[in-house]
């Protein structure tokens, strides 16, 4: 008898075994894994009190009562064209950023990219180049599709119609990036260099962006060849030398190098190609004796609004004016011509 009572209680267990096996199959796959955002290598210093940034002027608010015409340099075919920039700001729109996103990421890229058009004519850099106010090389300023305009984006121009971002009365160098790694750069891990002033609106700030960006801009890997990399930061050593000297506020590359010889790790991208390295936030970097290999997240210089945030935001109901200030700590939304 207890010998069948044990019998049956074995074949209980099994049976019970079997059948949560089979609900284990029937249940929907786990969501893919979202890579984990590295933590700062160091603490981030509380955003600074709102003042006046040395070397930054006050933005002449007199001067853009009206909607400014600016000249346009139409760089894939070498000459100048006039629109009112509104007009100007509509083809930027349907480039950078995707037509059919929602509106409210639209509009926050409306108040971006006006802002930035602003800063250049205010630098003059692009005049120096080609006697212009601005350019429709990516390179040289922001990307321009007239082609695309939609609907969607005329109306996200429309809504943010002459609204720009200013810092202390200051316009803000508008910097943005498609996919900043869910953690945005400060300037001296993406422009240590080119930009002088001080910019206490770019602070490391955590998104959500991984929730829709791609894939290939969450998380990639490149192979570089060790040579390649020694030339890319002037080591004529061993390439096994060459390690991250230093990380910055966000975990990007501060510094990369081996004993004398170092370089920013922007430059450092910059020389090695900004679609091969699509990142300077590097959360692996082996060498196997023949090559580099690098894993990194997000696609950009990661600065100032991150258009996948931005998507992100928009679809939690956030509203552009906050999404921006979200981006550029400490700025508000300014209006200046109607």
């Amino acid at each position: 008898m207890l010998h069948k009572h044990k019998v049956t209680i074995s074949l209980f267990v099994i049976g019970i075994l079997i059948i949560t096996g089979a609900c284990s199959w029937l249940r929907s796959p786990a969501p893919k894994p979202t890579p984990e955002v590295p933590v700062p290598s160091q603490e981030a210093p509380a955003p600074e009190m709102v003042q006046p940034i040395p070397g930054v002027a006050p933005l002449d608010v007199n001067k853009y009562k009206n909607e400014p015409t600016v000249t346009v340099w139409i760089a894939e075919k070498g000459y100048v064209d006039r629109m009112l920039l509104e007009k100007y700001l509509e083809g930027v729109l349907a480039k950078e950023m995707h037509t059919n996103w929602p509106i409210e990421a639209l509009a926050a890229q409306a108040i971006t990219s006006r802002t930035l058009t602003l800063h250049a004519m205010e630098a003059g850099t692009i005049m120096r180049l080609h006697h212009a106010d601005v350019s429709t090389a990516k390179e040289e300023l922001q990307a321009y599709a007239p082609e695309l305009v939609n609907d969607n984006v005329r109306e996200a121009v429309r809504r943010t119609r002459g609204e720009v971002l200013t810092y202390a009365g200051g316009l803000v160098n508008a910097i943005y990036s498609s996919c900043n790694g869910q953690i945005a750069a400060t300037k001296e891990e993406s422009f240590p260099k080119e930009i002088t002033t001080s910019t206490p609106y770019f602070q490391p700030v955590i998104d959500q962006c991984f929730q829709y960006a791609p894939m290939k801009e969450q998380a990639w890997m490149v192979k570089i060849p060790g040579s390649e990399v020694a030339a890319a930061v002037g080591y004529h050593g061993n390439p096994r030398d060459i390690t991250i000297l230093e990380k910055g506020l966000s975990g990007r590359i501060l510094y990369i190098g081996a004993d004398d010889k170092k370089v920013y790790g922007s430059d450092f991208r910059k020389t090695i190609g900004y679609d091969r390295l699509k990142s300077t936030l590097i959360t692996e970097m082996n060498y196997d004796g023949q090559s580099f290999v690098f894993k990194g997240m997000g696609w950009g210089n990661g600065v100032g609004l991150c258009q996948w945030g931005a998507y992100t935001y928009a679809q939690q109901g956030i509203k552009a004016e906050d999404i921006v200030k979200t981006y550029y700590v400490g700025a508000e939304v300014t209006k200046l011509w109607e």
